[in-house]
């Protein structure tokens, strides 16, 4: 293959990540690797003859952004289907459904997705009597934006079959009425009942929607996805998830970031397999793996499923619940384990937390192993010991810094003020020395970096003193979210020897004002040192204010 011209970048603000070297004059680039980092001079003198110099005007160049748990398939369906996150009343809600209904055909499936229901005035969860007032001919599916739990109307739980008879499923539970009825409500695995009966988009649908959402990713800065995936049933997608692993192979030529694969099984064998797939294989520049499990051991503190201690303070006579028995969790660690895959486990209540880090324990007393780096997905409720636990163990935090965004109006009241001052405790991480990596879990979050950094920093006033430094946060989505995919050698930092995987901003996060993060705009985004994205206000093609020597 013909040698790539080289780049020179210059002329702005270079943070590196690196801690042998913070900050640089200068980065070359050559056939999308870095190849110096340091002075002007050096970089002209590595790269010899055959480059292009490219001014930054005064524009900050880090190291891409990396998303360490997201679920790629679901956020392309989410996009193509009625978004509801800005709805704030039942009339409003019905009103977007009742519009949906009269443009689709008789009996067509109408599916909401992102409800919040602490956005309304007075918050409770929709009943299939709500939905019926708005939609009768069509079964209507609405999915709370965390995707724990389903409300349906009765035209739906008719076409699912489902009747008072209907037992829960291990793992979940159907809210009833006071005969026993379905009252629309599923949550957790019991959602699968309604989710399975969805027919599955066209496959052109979902080529335009990953071209669509990967571009949104670009344009956040984003070059790595941890892309969570399911193998069977298990999951958010419900039985249609089967087919997630097969719909991102083929839709792979439109996703430009690397993405590294956790995929939702019960047993080591279908990741294995995965592994023989175009998901793990590097083509055209652009990294491909597959390397984690994850298993889920609880729900959420939105849909009350998250696994407690004690009860929630809004809601005494409920304190969640496991997905699945604890000796199910070690079995399925085990084989992951095992089979030398990374373990990636959902804990969102200090009860899952709790047994899970003891899991873990034992897991790693019985199976010793160096360099695991098995995560905690979420991490949300812990406490000290917890915290040190989980440093003792070399165990990852997996976080989502826009849950504060999202719950900080609420949280205080469903879990009291002792338990909320160690929700999403950043600070007390990394103080104990845990690594902790930053996520959105989209679509259940934006995966927008920039908000989600000024999150970690300023807390939107949520539990201040867990905030941390924007350095600190910057790492997050750099190095050591590199880490927690097993990829620091390649990326995460803007070093010699590594993936030119870049981001040009118009700030760096580091030098403004925290309560400004937000307001930075990303100029460009390189993979591989290729241009995935670039802003309508960023200089002219890239190579920018280019130089020919």
């Amino acid at each position: 293959m013909a040698e790539e011209a080289g780049q020179i970048y210059f002329g702005g603000e270079i943070y590196t990540v690196d801690d042998a070297a913070p900050e640089a004059e200068a980065v070359a680039v050559r056939d999308g690797r870095i190849v110096e980092v340091g002075s002007l001079a050096a970089c002209r003198a590595a790269l010899g003859e055959g480059y292009e110099e490219i001014d930054l005007g005064g524009c900050a160049l880090l190291p891409g952004f990396i998303d360490t748990h997201m679920h790629p398939v679901i956020a392309i369906y989410f996009d193509m289907n009625m978004d509801l996150r800005e709805v704030t009343s039942m009339r409003e809600l019905r009103d977007r459904i009742g519009d949906a209904c009269g443009k689709a055909a008789p009996g067509a499936w109408v599916v909401g997705l992102s409800f919040n229901e602490q956005r309304l005035e007075r918050p409770r969860f929709p009943t299939r009597r709500d939905l019926d007032a708005a939609a009768r001919e069509n079964p209507v599916m609405i999915v709370r934006y965390d995707g724990h739990t389903v409300f349906a109307n009765t035209r739906a739980i008719e076409e699912a079959g489902l009747s008072a008879a209907t037992p829960d499923p291990e793992g979940g539970y159907i809210d009833r009425e006071a005969d026993g009825y379905p009252a629309g409500i599923f949550r957790e695995t019991a959602s699968e009942l309604i989710k399975d009966r969805v027919p599955v988009p066209d496959y052109q649908a979902f080529v335009e929607g990953a071209a669509s959402f990967s571009g949104r990713l670009a344009a956040y800065g984003l070059t790595s996805l941890g892309a969570v995936l399911q193998t069977g049933a298990e999951g958010p997608a419900g039985a249609q998830g089967a087919f997630e692993t097969v719909l991102l192979q083929a839709l792979l030529d439109h996703i430009p970031q690397n993405t590294y694969g956790i995929l939702i099984a019960d047993d080591a064998a279908a990741v294995l397999a995965a592994r023989e797939t175009p998901l793990h294989a590097e083509a055209g520049g652009i990294s491909r793996r597959i390397g984690g499990m994850k298993i889920f051991a609880d729900g959420t503190f939105g849909s009350l499923t998250a696994a407690m201690r004690e009860p929630f303070s809004d809601q005494p006579d409920r304190r969640g619940f496991f997905i699945h028995t604890l000796e199910e969790l070690y079995r399925r660690m085990v084989a992951a384990h095992l089979a030398g895959l990374q373990v990636a486990i959902h804990t969102i209540g200090d009860a899952a937390n709790r047994a899970c880090i003891d899991l873990y324990d034992r897991l790693l007393r019985e199976y010793p192993l160096e360099g695991h780096r098995h995560r905690l997905e979420h991490a949300s409720l812990l406490d000290q010991a917890m915290v040190e636990d989980m440093a003792r163990l070399g165990l990852i935090a997996s976080v989502q810094p826009l849950f504060i965004h999202s719950e900080r109006e609420w949280l205080h009241r469903r879990l009291g003020a002792e338990r909320a001052r160690w929700t999403y405790p950043f600070r007390s991480l990394l103080d104990a020395g845990v690594k902790v990596a930053g996520a959105s879990d989209a679509p259940v979050e934006s995966a927008d970096v920039l908000h989600a950094i000024q999150c970690c920093v300023t807390r939107e006033g949520f539990e201040a003193e867990q905030g941390i430094s924007a350095a600190e946060a910057v790492r997050m989505y750099t190095l050591d979210a590199a880490y927690a995919i097993f990829a620091e050698e390649e990326t995460g930092s803007i070093s010699v020897g590594k993936r030119a995987d870049l981001v040009v901003l118009s700030a760096n996060p580091v030098s403004v004002p925290p309560e400004r993060i937000r307001d930075i705009r990303v100029k460009r985004t390189l993979v591989g040192g290729k241009t995935v994205y670039a802003s309508e206000e960023a200089p002219p093609s890239a190579p920018v204010e280019k130089q020919r020597h």
